[in-house]
């Protein structure tokens, strides 16, 4: 949370606002703190207090907290703000963002400043008026000086300081005593006394609240840290896998448009042997006809594989997104299956009608994809099993192949680019990375179990769109 410049970016601002929202209510939590406290070393102490004024300190903590939570409160676009898609130039709103939002976020950091010199100048008011620097809550300084080294910046932090520094110099030259903490008692062992001095008590006390707040206030910094830190990563990742998607996707869309003329005058080629053939004044070998036809209906399958190539290039398309079911899914899948008797459709409860929201065409060529890969690894004539299965929110889809299976080092591989265990010719090593990359466009996931000699699960999860 710390703003490594005096001109924060966007996103800082955004966590800014967050923690401003946080150290709000724990400036509730100190003023009932010191109000409390007053209040028991007065009454349930018996110890004299200047009633007035440490009343019209804590009135100020809460009065100026008010203002602030009103204040932070005014501003709309708190509560909605998120990090912006890019870092705008200090000072200037991101898109999107009113302005006058933006004008009130970008000047919180020096609202947090002001409002944390406050607490420290009202600290100071506070321990002169009871005892000064023999009072133990005078540890307390440390809870400003280290809130405002992560929240604050540079600036502001090292004004507050220097603040600090002038304050406990100043308590220690004027400050109003107390003979309760002047008892020489507090700095005896406990065991040999028969009673624990009041200011004894009162250093644990204030040892034990001051490094309460402290270590709330760090692990609560560093758990959002590191959440951030993986949202970076995966959002790094993500993009990487995007740019190597476009690559692909430039790739495939050439290769369709310059596959495209051999294959049509192959088409014609063998359109012409056939007629050929079919007039021959000679015996027809109606061997070669049937194989004439077999390379006609493979050409056929060719250009319509290259045709969706060169429209989608990669990318599922919006106009194809619709509401389908997990039984339309699986006829999608199916339909174009070279040997769709290999495959074994397993239904569990529930998942026949399960719905869902996708890009029909290409969610089903990347499943087809992982289905082929898995009767390729099978052995001849074996099937491969496709398990539909509701969980919680999720239709879960579990695709499994009894082959050789992969080692571990293998199997954590699985899924990157033109990485394939097929003999050279027989793949790219594309399959199980677009079926990934599709199925977390869709915000699912898909994971991969591999045994050597017992085989290989492919398991996909997609949220359900269910009404």
């Amino acid at each position: 949370m710390s703003i490594a410049n005096d001109n924060p970016s966007a996103a800082e601002l955004a966590r800014l606002a967050d923690t401003a929202r946080w150290l709000a209510k724990l400036r509730w939590v100190a003023a009932l703190g010191q109000l409390l406290t007053v209040a028991f070393v007065a009454l349930i102490l018996r110890v004299p207090l200047l009633w007035l004024p440490l009343g019209l300190l804590i009135g100020v903590t809460f009065v100026s907290n008010a203002a602030f939570v009103g204040w932070l409160r005014s501003g709309a676009g708190f509560s909605a703000c998120q990090p912006p898609a890019g870092h705008a130039p200090a000072g200037q709103a991101p898109a999107g963002q009113a302005p006058s939002t933006w004008g009130r976020l970008s000047g919180l950091p020096h609202v947090l400043g002001g409002i944390m010199l406050l607490d420290l100048v009202v600290l100071t008011a506070m321990l002169y008026f009871s005892g000064g620097p023999t009072n133990p809550f005078v540890i307390f300084y440390f809870v400003n000086v280290a809130l405002s080294g992560v929240v604050l910046t540079p600036r502001w932090a090292w004004l507050v300081n220097g603040v600090a520094i002038v304050a406990v110099v100043l308590l220690s030259i004027w400050h109003q005593p107390m003979n309760e903490l002047r008892d020489s008692e507090r700095l005896l062992p406990l065991l040999g006394l028969p009673q624990a001095p009041i200011a004894t008590l009162g250093g644990l006390v204030a040892f034990v609240a001051c490094s309460t707040v402290i270590v709330t206030f760090t692990t609560r910094l560093t758990t959002e840290l590191r959440a951030n830190e993986r949202l970076r990563r995966r959002a790094e990742a993500l993009r990487a896998r995007s740019e190597k998607l476009e690559a692909l996707g430039t790739l495939a869309a050439g290769a369709a448009h310059e596959l495209a003329t051999p294959l049509g005058t192959i088409a014609v080629v063998a359109r012409e042997l056939e007629r050929h053939l079919e007039t021959s004044t000679s015996t027809k070998d109606t061997g070669a006809l049937a194989d004439v036809e077999l390379i006609r209906s493979e050409l056929e399958r060719c250009r319509a594989i290259l045709d969706r190539m060169s429209f989608k290039a990669g990318q599922a398309s919006a106009s194809d997104v619709r509401t389908i079911t997990g039984a339309e899914l699986v006829a999608a899948v199916q339909n174009e299956l070279p040997t769709p008797e290999r495959l074994k459709i397993e239904w569990l409860p529930g998942a026949n009608g399960a719905k869902l929201q996708a890009p029909v065409e290409t969610l089903a060529q990347s499943l087809r994809a992982v289905v082929m890969n898995a009767v390729d690894a099978s052995p001849p004539g074996e099937t491969v099993r496709m398990r539909m299965d509701v969980s919680g929110k999720m239709l879960r889809i579990e695709i499994i192949d009894r082959g050789a299976g992969m080692p571990p080092d293998v199997a954590a591989r699985a899924g990157e680019p033109f990485f394939t265990t097929k003999p050279t010719g027989q793949g790219m090593g594309l399959g199980l990375f677009l079926a990934r990359s599709v199925v977390e466009r869709l915000e699912g996931q898909l994971t991969i179990y591999s045994e050597l000699g017992v085989g290989t699960t492919v398991t996909i999860e997609l949220p359900r769109s269910d009404r």
